[in-house]
């Protein structure tokens, strides 16, 4: 017993070391990587700087692999601390300003501004979310390849949030904290702290407090009363001195196999 006793604290020890430099190793290696991601970022950046002098992003800004940033001679393109996760879509067109400040792009996101679109600071687009300032043209005798385009400008205010595939189609102003439904088609103006969703996207109720002001506020723990919220009774499990209704057989007794 006191040589088994032993042994484990012996073994014990000896892992400790080790776990503790795999541990050491696992830090080492995310440092590298994160370092490595860091440089292949500022990389970009210079190249984009380098070939299209329309854009103005700086190092505080992050642009990860797969991404696609155009911006025509004469248009513009502001990126404050911006974080673009990967495969993002920014275009900008001919006399167009695309502005985004300290904002977070999710995978495979577009953005496309042909007049002006303004993402504010400290907003969040979710992976596959769209905003675009312009709609195609279509009618009779208007064909699909003469590629005629409305525009109006976007506006996202601050801390505004996409939900994943949302879309924020041409004219539309997004109030500040406003919450965007995953899969909406938004057509019209929010107002601040709202939230919406849906096709096309309409209010929701919402159960902040500070989402809306006072007088127009939905709050569900309000709206619900509390004489809705009747407990559930179940019925009492039945006991054997309880007696069986008539009609309905009796309970098998358990049956024991004994050897």
């Amino acid at each position: 017993m006191h040589r088994a006793r032993l042994f484990r604290a012996r073994a014990a020890s000896d892992a400790a070391p080790t776990a503790g430099l795999a541990a050491g190793y696992a830090r080492l290696i995310q440092r590298g990587s994160r370092c490595a991601a860091l440089v292949a970022s500022w990389s970009r950046i210079i190249l984009v700087r380098m070939t299209q002098p329309g854009i103005q992003v700086g190092f505080d800004s992050f642009i990860g692999p797969g991404c696609t940033i155009r911006c025509a001679p004469r248009g513009t393109m502001v990126l404050r601390r911006t974080v673009l996760i990967r495969n993002v879509q920014l275009e900008a067109a001919d006399g167009a300003r695309l502005t985004l400040d300290t904002a977070v792009l999710g995978a495979h996101c577009v953005v496309v501004a042909r007049q002006r679109v303004v993402v504010g600071a400290g907003s969040l687009l979710a992976e596959m979310s769209v905003v675009r300032d312009q709609d195609h043209v279509v009618g009779p005798g208007i064909q699909g390849t003469a590629m005629l385009f409305a525009a109006a400008p976007v506006t996202l205010g601050r801390n505004v949030w996409l939900g994943a595939k949302a879309t924020v189609l041409r004219g539309v102003t997004i109030g500040d904290d406003a919450v965007v439904g995953a899969g909406a088609v938004v057509t019209r103006d929010v107002p601040l702290g709202a939230r919406v969703g849906g096709v096309p996207a309409v209010p929701l109720d919402t159960s902040r407090r500070d989402a809306a002001p006072a007088g127009e506020r939905t709050d569900v723990a309000a709206a619900v009363p509390a004489t809705a919220a009747a407990p559930v009774v179940l019925p009492a499990p039945r006991s054997a001195v309880q007696p069986i209704p008539p009609g309905e057989p009796a309970p098998r007794e358990p049956h024991t196999r004994t050897r």
